[in-house]
């Protein structure tokens, strides 16, 4: 599933390795007062998340994207926007340099490039696609029962809530080493993602002018 996430933000010309996340923990026989501790306090945090999602139903705002290349000592900056709408309408689109993005609403989708024009789709047709709908559905409605299945997560920070994140599968090591989410101070949606590649590449998304719960036009994810 990892696999899939990151074909298909190449695939759409959207810049990232995306998106999504989360947490095992357990099965080791003695655990220290300081592991009791941080396991804790992870629980505590991912439960402040998780109630305070559920008062999201809309998101919108801007997006900024800087991909920083090691090997060429290079930054490659675009610029969007972002929206969702319970359950499960999203849409995740770049404007500078180029145009192009991704809808699915339901069962539905649509993407689009500047120089290919607009397709419409089904996920049932489109695995690679369904499986990436799946996960940003889950991260941005704190859906932990999903998450946890594929990520295991530390606590980063308490003070702004970050969390790191990485993959169970190998497979999916080898392209994303880890994933560094940062909250906003309310817990109600995430500020700032790190995706931090096998190499020394790395990707920062940060989400800015972040509205909640505000009326989105109704075509919005067609």
């Amino acid at each position: 599933m990892e696999l899939a996430f990151s074909v298909c933000l190449r695939a759409c010309g959207l810049g990232l390795s995306l998106f999504f996340f989360l947490v095992l923990l357990g099965g080791v026989p003695t655990v220290g007062a300081e592991t009791k501790a941080a396991a804790g306090s992870l629980e505590a945090t991912l439960e402040r998340i998780r109630n305070a999602a559920a008062g999201v139903q809309t998101i919108s705002s801007r997006m900024e994207q800087e991909k920083h290349l090691a090997a060429f000592n290079e930054v490659l900056k675009t610029s969007g926007r972002f929206a969702f709408r319970r359950p499960d309408c999203w849409r995740w689109e770049l404007l500078k340099p180029l145009t192009s993005g991704i809808s699915v609403c339901g069962q539905n989708g649509s993407r689009w490039h500047e120089n290919g024009g607009r397709k419409q789709f089904k996920l049932a047709d489109e695995p690679w696609l369904r499986h990436f709908a799946v996960q940003v559905t889950a991260w941005t409605t704190a859906d932990f029962a999903f998450l946890q299945k594929h990520y295991v997560i530390s606590l980063l920070s308490q003070s702004p809530p970050s969390l790191k994140l990485v993959p169970k599968e190998s497979a999916a090591r080898r392209l994303i080493a880890a994933l560094e989410i940062t909250f906003a101070a309310d817990y109600r949606y995430v500020e700032r993602i790190v995706i931090r590649e096998s190499g020394r590449d790395y990707t920062v998304t940060k989400f800015l002018d972040v509205h909640t719960n505000e009326p989105l036009p109704g075509d919005f994810f067609q």
